[in-house]
Parts: C-alpha cells; sequence; structure tokens
C-alpha cells in the first residue's frame, strides 16, 4: 500500500510540475517538483513490485500450485499488455495531448486502485506473521563464522555420510540455537542468488529508447516506423505467448512443460539471438547519417520477437523460480532481490553504450555494440548453465527423521539413568516406555 501511495504522491509533483511549466518560467522550481516526481515514482514502483506478488499469494491461502503460477505469469503479463495499449495510442496521437492523456488515465488508475483497497481491505488478510529475513540470515553466518565445532558432541553426531559444514552447525542437532528448517532456509537463499543472473542477462539486452520516455513529437514519421522504433513488436510477442501459455498450455497441455530452469535457459538462448539478429541487421542494412531521426526497418520485427519470447521465459519462469523456492519467511526479500537483479541489467544496458560511437540518440547502430552484447550473452548462459546443473533443489518433506528419533532416544535414557543414580534407594521412579521406531 505503501507504494501506491507514493506513485500517487508522484502524480501530485507531476500536476505541479505540469502547472509551473505552463504559466511560470521557473526553471529551478520546475526541477525541483520534477525531481520529487522522479524519486517518489521510483520509490514506489520498486515497492509496489516487490511487495504485490507476495501480497497476491498471502490472500490465496490453501491455494494449488497451478493457481499460484496463473497469478505470477498474469502479474509477469501485465507489463506487455499495458505497453501494447500504450504504443498503440502513442503513435496514433499527434501532439502534446498524449501527455495529458497519459497524466489523466495514471491519476485516474491509481485512485481507483486507493478506493478499491479502501473499500475492500476488510476482506483481505492483512496480517504479516514474517519475520525479519536479515536478521535471521546474519545470525546464522555469525554463528557459523565463531563455530568450527559442533557444541553437542555424541554418538550420532557423525552418522551422517558428509561431515556437516560450518553453516551446519548451527542446527540444535549439532548444538546450535537455530532449528534445522532456520538452516536450510539460509542455505537455500544462498543457493538461489546467483540464478538470477540470467535476469541480469535478459535486461542486459533490453533497449530503452530515448524518445519513448520523452515523448518527442517533433518527429515526423508513419504509424508504421513509430511502431517499429518503440519496440512495439516485443510487447505484443510477449502478449501473445502469455495468452498461449495461460489459455491453451498450462489447461491442456501442462504435462509438456519442461522444467523452470530449462525454460530460463531457453530464454537465454533467445535473448542470445536478439542480440546477434541486431549485429547481422546493422551489418546488412547501413543506417542513414542523420542522429535525429529513428531508425527505422521492418527487418528490426526480428530480433523484436526473439526478445519478446525471451521475455516471456525468463521473467515468468525466474518469479515462478524465485517464489516456489524461497523460504516462507524470505520470499519478499526474495523477490526484492529479482527485482534488484533487473535494475542491475540495465544499469550494465544503459553505461555500455558509453564506449561506443553511438550517434543516433533514439537508437544504437553500431553492429559492434551488439557483437560485444552477444558475447556477454553467452557469457551470462555459460554461467547459468554451470550454476543451474549444481543447484540442488530444496524439498520439504514430511519423512520420518531417524536420526532425530534415535538421537531423543538414547537422551531419555541418559536422563532416566541420571534420575536412578540420583534418586534415594526407596524412592520408586515410573519409567516411560518409548520404543524405537526404525
Amino acid at each position: 500500500m505503501a507504494g501506491i501511495i507514493l506513485c500517487f504522491t508522484s502524480w501530485i509533483f507531476s500536476g505541479i510540475g505540469f502547472v509551473i511549466y505552463g504559466f511560470y518560467t521557473n526553471n529551478t522550481l520546475l526541477l525541483f517538483f520534477y525531481g520529487l516526481a522522479y524519486i517518489t515514482a521510483v520509490s514506489g514502483y520498486t515497492s509496489f513490485k516487490a511487495n504485490i506478488v507476495q501480497y497476491n499469494i498471502d490472500q490465496l491461502v490453501g491455494a494449488s500450485a497451478d493457481e499460484l503460477s496463473a497469478v505470477i505469469y498474469w502479474h509477469s503479463a501485465a507489463v506487455p499488455i499495458s505497453f501494447v495499449i500504450f504504443q498503440l495510442i502513442r503513435c496514433a496521437i499527434i501532439g502534446n495531448y498524449i501527455f495529458l492523456i497519459t497524466f489523466v488515465s495514471a491519476g485516474l488508475s491509481l485512485s481507483v486502485v486507493l478506493v478499491s483497497h479502501s473499500l475492500f481491505k476488510h476482506k483481505l488478510e492483512n496480517v504479516s506473521l514474517i519475520k525479519n529475513p536479515v536478521k535471521l540470515i546474519v545470525r546464522v553466518l555469525c554463528y557459523a563464522r565463531k563455530h568450527k565445532y559442533p557444541e553437542n558432541r555424541s554418538a550420532l553426531t557423525y552418522w551422517e555420510e558428509e561431515a556437516p559444514s560450518r553453516i551446519d552447525l548451527g542446527k540444535h542437532k549439532y548444538g546450535g540455537p537455530f532449528t534445522e528448517e532456520e538452516v536450510e532456509d539460509v542455505k537455500t537463499v544462498f543457493r538461489m542468488l546467483p540464478l538470477l543472473i540470467s535476469v541480469v542477462g535478459l535486461t542486459t539486452n533490453d533497449e530503452v529508447y530515448h524518445w519513448i520516455m520523452s515523448g518527442n513529437q517533433s518527429i515526423e514519421i508513419s504509424y508504421g516506423s513509430c511502431l517499429i522504433s518503440t519496440e512495439f513488436g516485443k510487447f505484443f510477442t510477449s502478449v501473445v505467448f502469455f495468452l498461449i501459455y495461460l489459455l491453451i498450455f498450462q489447461p491442456i497441455f501442462k504435462r509438456f512443460i519442461p522444467r523452470m530452469l530449462l525454460r530460463i535457459g531457453v530464454g537465454l538462448v533467445f535473448a542470445f539471438c536478439t542480440m546477434f539478429s541486431k549485429t547481422v541487421i546493422f551489418i546488412l542494412v547501413p543506417p542513414d547519417a542523420s542522429s535525429i531521426t529513428p531508425f527505422t526497418t521492418p527487418l528490426l520485427y526480428i530480433p523484436q520477437f526473439f526478445y519478446g519470447v525471451a521475455f516471456v521465459l525468463i521473467i515468468a519462469a525466474s518469479l515462478e523460480f524465485t517464489v516456489a523456492q524461497s523460504p516462507v519467511q524470505m520470499r519478499g526479500m526474495m523477490v526484492g532481490m529479482w527485482l534488484a537483479s533487473m535494475g542491475v541489467g540495465y544499469l550494465i544496458n544503459i553505461n555500455l553504450k558509453y564506449g561506443f560511437q553511438c550517434t543516433n540518440e533514439f537508437m544504437c547502430t553500431n553492429p559492434f555494440y551488439y557483437a560485444v552484447k552477444s558475447v556477454i550473452t553467452l557469457v551470462f548462459f555459460s554461467l547459468f548453465f554451470c550454476l543451474s546443473k549444481r543447484y540442488k533443489f530444496r524439498v520439504r518433506e514430511n519423512e520420518i527423521n531417524i536420526h532425530k528419533i534415535v538421537e531423543d532416544h538414547y537422551h531419555r535414557y541418559m536422563t532416566q539413568k541420571d534420575a536412578y543414580e540420583a534418586a534415594p534407594s526407596d524412592t520408586v521412579i515410573i519409567e516411560e516406555e518409548t520404543p524405537l521406531i526404525f
């Protein structure tokens, strides 16, 4: 809810900025309010994006895995659906009316969300029992750093096939202060973090063009060229594949859907095809020397198609993998790390352009730029392939813990023996039979 409030505050600051731009000439005051609008918008978006998945899942108590997967996929599809609608309207409207339409639409949407949440919040699950995951991780790591050997040695300490690691020494059975679930949760988090490199690899290839954000209206181009230059093809492809998956594959061909990590790996292959096809296009089709007009050719629909497929495979599958494998207490934190990995990819993407002579402000037309990004994508794919092969899935089983049963049995036996030896001779101690179950 805090994210929506921050976004609404950003909308108010933007409105003040529009008023100042229309009636006053104070650039300092204008930049001040636009700066506040930008900061609150980014803060609100990240807060909303990182918590909305966890919030939606909390509402679906007792839901099946298919229902949770559908929620995650519809959540991922919301972004390309909104961009498809925006780009269709954006390229059809001439003049500055697009700013007014976008501003009014954003205000109405945020108002509807705020009002609906106020009316129906009593029917939603708003009680969070999640503890601080960072505190648990720090405590487990500090205990592992300070202890090299088990605190509670017994004949069964080394019964297991492998010797316990430093982080495993924090478990109760080795004399540590943490339960087995808490330690395994921390280990799962550290196993999952390297796999987020797939999201970094995808967003490194995502081209965000200057004129999409600024809305440059001084360029006279056709409707089709506008759609090409604004990457409409990749958003439309993503929407189509999302609908095919949700309406056809998931209900009918569920057993043919590959594993999540395999889908992510295939998505990285499509991400490589995106950059490789752009490299070939800019070698075969020399761009116009002008730096103030967008470069458009129907061939750009090919890399846009590849990226749209990569978006569906990586974003949805990686988010599903993050939610499925993350411990319940750490799910929100891991979704935040997933979102942060997207930001890392965009930072690499933006700063990589400065090393090449990208004269066109709308789209970099240097083929060497895309060749380097192709190599970077191959590196990301190789790292992800090696990490995914070594990843050990977290499976929570309800089988009988033989080690725990034997440990408890001998602990009670030793306690009763000490009680016999310490009790007076005329005291009768009634033993409680605790059969040893194998």
